[in-house]
C-alpha cells in the first residue's frame, strides 16, 4: 500500500468527519443537484476530451495510487545489474538467457530478449529507448487527461453556482428564500474545488513523478545492460548506474 496516499485519504476522511459533526452545517453543504452538475458535467466533459483507449488506464492510474510504488527500489536495481555483471564475466552473454523476470515489471527479462536478437549496443540503445520514450509518452497523456479534468471541475462548480443564482434573482422578492438559493449555488463552487484541489491535482502530481521514477528505473536497466555487452567490469558498471540515479533523482527533485 502506498502510505502516503492512504494518510492523505484519512486526514480527509477525518476533515470530513469534522464538518459532518456540524448537524445544519452539513445539511447545508449537502446538495445533490450540484453534484449531479459537477460530477456529471466533469465526466461528461472528459469522456468529449479523452479518446476511449485511454479511460481504462485512466482508471487504473487512479487505483495504483493505493498500490505500493513499482518502480522506486533503485538500490535493487543498481545491485541485480551488478550481479549480472558478474556473473557476466563468468558465462559472457549467455547470463541474458535467464534474467529476474519480475525486475522492473518484466522490462529486464524483455530487454534480455532484444539483446540476445541482436548483439549491437547502438541497436539495443535505439530500441530500448524508442519503448521507454513510448511508455513516459504514455503515462504523461494519463496524467495530462486527469489536470483536465482538474480543470474542468471548477468550472462547472462555476456553472452551478451560476444557475443558482439566476435562482437566487427569482427569488428577490423573498429574501428568506433568496438566500438559501444562494447557499446551495455557492456549494457548487465547493465540489468543483474539493474535486479538483483533493482528488485531481494530488493525483495528476504524483503520477508525474511515478513516471519520472518508471523513467529513472528502465533507463537504469538499460544502461547496465549496454555495459554488460560491452564487457564493462562490475565496478565501473555499479559506478555508472549510481551517478546516473543520483542525477536522474536530482532532476525529479526540482
Amino acid at each position: 500500500m502506498d502510505t502516503t496516499t492512504i494518510f492523505g485519504l484519512l486526514a480527509f476522511a477525518a476533515l470530513a468527519w469534522s464538518v459532518s459533526r456540524g448537524g445544519q452545517l452539513f445539511a447545508l453543504l449537502m446538495n445533490w443537484h450540484a453534484l449531479a452538475i459537477v460530477f456529471g458535467g466533469t465526466f461528461a466533459a472528459t469522456l468529449i476530451n479523452t479518446p476511449a483507449r485511454f479511460l481504462g488506464d485512466v482508471l487504473r492510474a487512479f487505483a495504483s495510487l493505493l498500490a505500493r510504488p513499482a518502480f522506486e527500489a533503485t538500490d535493487e536495481i543498481v545491485a541485480a545489474m551488478v550481479a549480472m555483471s558478474e556473473q557476466a564475466r563468468i558465462r559472457g552473454l549467455s547470463v541474458l538467457r535467464d534474467p529476474d523476470p519480475a525486475l522492473v515489471r518484466g522490462f529486464l527479462a524483455r530487454s534480455c530478449q532484444v539483446c540476445l536478437e541482436k548483439n549491437d549496443p547502438r541497436f539495443v540503445r535505439r530500441v530500448l529507448e524508442d519503448q521507454i520514450n513510448r511508455d513516459f509518452d504514455h503515462q504523461n497523456e494519463i496524467t495530462n487527461v486527469i489536470r483536465a479534468m482538474s480543470v474542468l471541475a471548477p468550472m462547472f462548480g462555476l456553472v452551478g453556482t451560476l444557475i443558482g443564482i439566476v435562482e437566487v434573482l427569482r427569488q428577490l422578492s423573498d429574501p428568506q428564500q433568496a438566500g438559501m438559493a444562494m447557499g446551495v449555488a455557492i456549494t457548487s463552487a465547493l465540489y468543483g474545488i474539493l474535486l479538483a484541489n483533493v482528488l485531481l491535482v494530488p493525483a495528476a502530481g504524483k503520477l508525474r513523478i511515478r513516471a519520472w521514477q518508471e523513467l529513472l528505473c528502465k533507463s537504469l536497466v538499460m544502461e547496465g545492460l549496454l555495459e554488460i555487452m560491452e564487457g564493462t567490469i562490475p565496478m565501473q558498471v555499479e559506478r555508472r548506474l549510481k551517478a546516473l540515479a543520483r542525477e536522474r533523482e536530482t532532476a525529479v527533485a526540482q
